[in-house]
């Protein structure tokens, strides 16, 4: 059924026009101040918002603004008096689809609605596409974060050297999809080759690795060819490389100076040209200091460093990645899972993913696959039982050795409220319970910034 928020304190105009859009086969919720209809938005998923410009309690306004933030695709039509055309061009501003003067013809406004859902029905078929080209050389990266998108604008520099590249993260943050974007983005003509450390023994590693010859070893009843040589004129990827024994680094450290090697058993160097690209989760620096990894090797892979934050670090990204693989595994499962609830939206950015995205896409497989309803909900996603805003690291605030300012201390709450609640000013400001008003002076005071703002707008 298609979903319609009307927001109007006219109770005579606001009753007319829910009863014509009741005839149409619209569900309709009603509003008759600024603060009903924000509330409504936090219960329910609209397709369409029918608002009033001026509303009290809050303004038409400050109730597309909220709109738009839960969710993206739903669409704003803005009522407005006659002569106060400035309001309605501040509206489509601000993100409105349309808008309409007062007064008007019922059957005007039905008509726009129509379109309007229209609208909204086309952007949900084409909105799994462009999540997934968020940026077109990074198909399959979905981010929209500052942090993601320095990333991208690094491999962009890094695609186009033969440069070993290192890099460094969590578990389940993307390295992966981060080596294969360096890969694809650069001029190499041969294949992306990848490999695990931790998943093999030693011997089997080396096997792996370099191949075999025929009767190298016992089993071995034919020739094998090993990754490097698979990779040849192309990108081979070693994760957790941090895992690796110390005679393999040797072998793998004159791979690169030499760009040759043997098989094992063999006597014939084989050369390749093959750009290597390492990743860790470990403090490889500090392994060095154990005896456990060749300092040697680590400056030969370090030749350019790339850290991919966790998920906890990139708030921004935890629900366009949620729908992307709400679209990926409603289409696969076949199930008419089409979008989350506003408490769905708000228990996934409040809860702080120690497992990162590999956490996130099996808690969204799990949600679609026992989903019976066309949204998912906080149940759903079994965020292991928990009010998800318990998840809230303690504002993961570390205290140096020998101290810091008090500002500064307050500088990273304020920072860290803001992106637990989704830079949401207000929403930041109950969390730490000031007013808007002092959230917005603090603010100001420490020149925060941030790209979705319109005043302090951070330009990337």
């Amino acid at each position: 059924m298609k979903r319609v928020l009307l927001a109007e304190d006219e109770p005579t105009l606001r009753q007319g026009i829910a009863a014509a859009f009741r005839d149409r086969g619209w569900h309709v919720a009603e509003a008759a101040d600024g603060k009903a209809a924000l509330d409504a938005l936090e219960r329910e998923l609209f397709d369409v918002v029918v608002t009033d410009y001026k509303m009290p309690e809050a303004s038409g306004l400050e109730i597309l603004k909220r709109a738009k933030m839960i969710h993206e695709d739903t669409q704003v039509l803005v009522m407005t008096a006659y002569g106060t055309v400035e309001s309605a061009v501040e509206a489509m501003k601000a993100g409105a689809l349309d808008y309409i003067l007062k007064p008007f013809e019922l059957e005007e406004l039905e008509l726009k609605v129509e379109r309007a859902l229209q609208h909204r029905r086309m952007l949900s078929r084409l909105h799994a596409y462009d999540r997934e080209v968020v940026i077109p050389k990074f198909e399959r990266i979905v981010g929209e974060s500052p942090q993601m998108k320095a990333i991208f604008k690094t491999i962009e520099k890094v695609a186009r050297s033969n440069a070993t590249v290192l890099i460094l993260g969590e578990t389940g943050v993307g390295k992966e999809l981060v080596a294969e974007a360096i890969h694809v983005n650069s001029a190499r003509k041969g294949a992306f080759v990848k490999m695990n450390c931790a998943a093999l023994h030693e011997n089997l590693l080396e096997s792996e690795l370099f191949g075999h010859e025929k009767g190298a070893f016992t089993g071995a009843d034919r020739q094998r060819i090993g990754r490097f040589e698979l990779a040849n004129e192309g990108t081979l990827f070693l994760d957790e490389i941090g895992n690796m024994s110390l005679s393999t680094q040797a072998k793998v450290l004159r791979v690169l100076q030499e760009r040759e090697f043997e098989r094992l058993g063999g006597t014939r160097a084989i050369r390749v040209d093959v750009r290597l690209v390492a990743a860790t989760n470990r403090n490889l620096l500090e392994a060095i200091g154990r005896g456990e990894f060749r300092e040697d090797l680590y400056y030969r892979l370090n030749v350019v460093e790339l850290t991919v934050p966790p998920l906890r670090e990139r708030r921004e990204d935890i629900v366009p990645l949620a729908r992307h693989f709400l679209d990926r595994f409603a289409a696969e499962l076949k199930k008419p899972v089409r979008g989350l609830t506003p408490a769905a939206v708000r228990a996934l950015e409040r809860y702080t993913w120690p497992g990162n995205i590999r956490e996130l896409e099996n808690t969204i497989e799990r949600a679609v696959l026992m989903c019976e309803r066309e949204e998912l909900d906080v149940d759903d996603l079994q965020l292991g039982g928990r009010d998800p805003a318990d998840n809230v690291s303690s504002l993961n605030l570390r205290l140096p050795p020998n101290g810091m300012p008090l500002e500064e201390l307050e500088r990273q709450a304020i920072l860290e409220a803001l992106r637990i609640n989704n830079w949401v000013q207000k929403d930041a400001a109950k969390f730490l319970g000031i007013s808007s008003r002092v959230m917005n002076y603090k603010i100001q005071k420490y020149e925060i910034k941030y790209p979705r703002w319109t005043k302090n707008k951070l330009v990337v």
